[in-house]
């Protein structure tokens, strides 16, 4: 097997870009680079690399040095610490290349061998481009906690109940002319049905651990020019909308990424709701129910001028619904219908109550979280092939019966462990390895 080397920094020109160099090849590829003392197992070390060719200095560097199979990818790792030029960069890789069983790794090459090498199972994998991509403290919190390994060791502990179930059963295949015992029947049964609770259970979870890593959706709806751009601009802190006294300015849905109490959250400016015979603001309008229909929550925009406006789109309000009356300051007062709703009255313009608009949406985008001890003990599904994978775990679970024969009763025992497998890797999974990985940037 080839010995790999990529940058495992970002590209960006910094201070420091950091080469990683994996594989069996790693102490010859230092030594070439000048580097003649043995590197020492967990430790860093200063070095001066110099060209092979013609031995002139390139680098005084810092290398880090793990023995195999005390390391990232299980294999022998050296990370060595250069100074961010693109000239020393690219003269350290020449070099490399030109080392006999050395190359440049593929996307996602790092994490695929740590797999591979049993030092990480799929599901840690594909925490990692996630830790990275984190932006929010709910997001670093989940996919720390799956890198770590529990969400991983919740589906190894299915697929190993199955199997225990599984092997109650196969004694018996061999010797179809005994029946089960009574007792046996019933242990399996009761084990299978158990099994099925907990994964239903573990599916009926509104998708909250994809919306925590993607972000979870807010439309803002209301007629035109009530406020809804400004409102938008007001949360991101941004011109992210126009903001015209022109009504019909935003004809298709804006959208914009917030951080809002830890959590990630995806607003969306959508068309003002209205009756018009503009066929491309009808599509915006179409476009903004279907948007506030998809949506995890509603702010509903209302004018303290014309509150009754709303009647076109009266019948989103919901219990994911905020209701905001804009420009208080021009309001004499409120309707008695309109204070029963209970609306957050504001003005953007003026900047009137807009703390507690901050704090009232905080509060409302907190609560589409389980309880934080809840959250702390639990995790959540992260990725749509672990969420088809399970259904189709519990299907073949659900066609498992000791009504039929026990072969076939067997059978669907293994197609289930087989699927449930499929997360974490534990079956041949080939197929789908280069898809996982292949996402990843180079140097993971």
């Amino acid at each position: 097997m080839h010995t790999i080397f990529a940058p495992i920094t970002s590209s960006h020109l910094g201070a420091v870009s950091v080469i990683r160099i994996s594989g069996s090849e790693t102490s010859k590829c230092l030594k070439v680079l000048g580097i003649k003392k043995e590197p020492v197992h967990q430790k860093v070390s200063f070095h001066k690399l110099s060209d092979p060719n013609n031995s002139e200095l390139i680098d005084e560097v810092l290398v880090s040095f793990f023995k195999a199979p005390n390391s990232f990818t299980g294999e022998d790792v050296a990370e060595i610490s250069i100074h961010a030029s693109p000239f020393i960069l690219k003269k350290i890789s020449s070099i490399l290349t030109n080392q006999k069983n050395v190359r440049i790794a593929e996307a996602g090459e790092f994490s695929k061998r740590a797999f591979l090498n049993g030092k990480i199972d799929l599901v840690q994998a594909e925490a990692i481009p996630d830790l990275i991509a984190c932006e929010t403290e709910s997001q670093h919190k989940q996919a720390l906690k799956q890198l770590q390994g529990k969400l991983g060791k919740i589906y190894e502990n299915w697929r190993f109940q199955i199997i225990s179930i599984a092997a109650l059963l196969e004694a018996y295949i061999d010797f179809p002319d005994e029946d089960l015992p009574q007792n046996i029947i019933d242990e399996v049964e009761n084990n299978v049905k158990l099994l099925i609770q907990e994964i239903k259970s573990h599916l009926n979870d509104q998708k909250v651990g994809q919306k925590i890593k993607d972000g979870f959706s807010l439309a803002i709806i209301g007629a035109p020019n009530v406020g809804k751009s400004s409102l938008i601009n007001f949360l991101s802190n941004s011109e992210v909308a126009i903001v015209s006294e022109i009504a019909g300015t935003t004809r298709d849905v804006v959208e914009t990424h917030l951080s809002i109490n830890g959590i990630a959250v995806k607003i969306a400016d959508t068309a003002g709701i209205r009756q018009t015979d503009d066929l491309i603001e009808k599509e915006g309008i179409k476009r903004a129910f279907k948007k506030a229909e998809e949506s995890d929550l509603k702010i509903i925009v209302l004018d303290s001028q014309n509150p009754e406006s709303f009647n076109e789109y009266k019948s989103l309000i919901d219990e994911k619904s905020i209701i905001l009356l804009n420009k208080i300051d021009l309001c004499e007062k409120i309707p008695n219908w309109l204070t029963e709703m209970k609306p957050v009255t504001i003005s953007l313009t003026k900047k009137i109550n807009t703390s507690n608009l901050i704090k009232t949406l905080e509060k409302k985008i907190s609560s589409l979280l389980p309880d934080k001890s809840f959250q702390e003990n639990s995790a959540f599904i992260t990725q749509e092939r672990y969420r088809t994978a399970l259904q189709n775990s519990v299907v073949f679970l659900e066609e498992f019966s000791l009504t039929k024969n026990v072969e076939l009763a067997a059978e669907d025992l293994r197609m289930a462990t087989r699927q449930i497998g499929k997360i974490t890797g534990r079956v041949d999974i080939e197929n789908i390895l280069d898809v996982i990985f292949s996402s990843f940037c180079i140097g993971k």
